[in-house]
């Protein structure tokens, strides 16, 4: 097991979570990861991280966050979930099943509130 921080609803705090390797199907990790990066980015960083649930040293996961203007996550829970199949919060993937994988379109003014909402650095 690895602890990861979690996707969390906008408004609450970021918690940590124990995650295991292979806990999602092949087809619900498909259409998960797609979902984790097609999300309005909030955040995005050039850089790249250590994999924490590889153990090879060239595993990296991207740096960024993402929302869904209900949720808010690393851009690495993309990588976490297509890579390895590690399973999110459940109350997250029924979100997503509910959205049918496709999140919604974020306006402009409303990504700047979100990232204001996350506690964000906003960009002058």
């Amino acid at each position: 097991m690895t602890t990861v921080p979690a996707p969390y609803r906008i408004g609450e705090e970021e918690t940590y979570i124990e995650c295991a390797i292979g806990s999602l199907t092949e087809k619900l990790a498909v259409k998960l990861a797609g979902y984790l990066e097609s999300a309005e980015p909030l955040l995005f960083s050039p850089g790249t991280l250590p994999d924490p649930f590889s153990d090879s040293e060239g595993m990296r996961v991207r740096v960024g966050v993402m929302t869904d203007g209900t949720w808010v996550w690393n851009l690495a829970w993309s990588d976490y979930v297509q890579y390895h199949r590690v399973a999110p919060p459940a109350e997250f993937i029924r979100h997503a099943e509910s959205l049918d994988f496709v999140p919604p379109e974020i306006s402009e003014d409303e990504a700047m509130r979100l990232t204001e909402a996350a506690g964000l650095p906003i960009p002058d």
